[in-house]
């Protein structure tokens, strides 16, 4: 898959499945929103931190997104693991940066329709410092 057309996975998927490697070398797939700015794409962690597939990314380790609707990884992780991917970079993106708050507007727009506690969470000043930009694999 190429990446122009991960940007539009991205952005046209409510749900995407990231694929994060575990300490032992195991793949995990995880459910999560996506937003695309500028053309741009950027992923949050709404529980910050603490969320696994963060600590993953912030390790250092391998990471790619499923090719097609993410919400498999809700239900059924290992299937998710059987899909094509597409391998990326997550760069940090600093909480004071200027594309934040369009990040949030984005997160709002999309998500619309989501419960307003997931909304709140992901545009939280937590989730706003666990902010990846998305390039193509170094």
């Amino acid at each position: 898959m190429a990446f122009e057309h991960l940007v539009k996975l991205l952005d046209e998927t409510d749900v995407v499945a990231i694929v994060t490697t575990r300490k032992n070398g195991e793949r995990a797939a995880t459910a999560i929103w996506s937003m695309v700015v500028d053309g741009v794409p950027y992923v949050r962690s709404a529980f910050g931190k603490g969320s696994w597939w963060y600590r993953h990314v912030a390790a250092g380790r391998p990471v790619s997104f499923v090719d097609g609707d993410g919400s498999i990884a809700e239900t059924d992780r290992i299937a998710a693991l059987d899909l094509p991917r597409v391998d990326v970079s997550l760069v940090e993106v600093p909480v004071d940066a200027e594309v934040q708050p369009a990040i949030d507007a984005e997160v709002e727009r999309k998500y619309a329709a989501a419960p307003t506690r997931d909304i709140r969470a992901t545009v939280s000043a937590e989730a706003r410092s666990c902010t990846f930009r998305v390039e193509p694999a170094a």
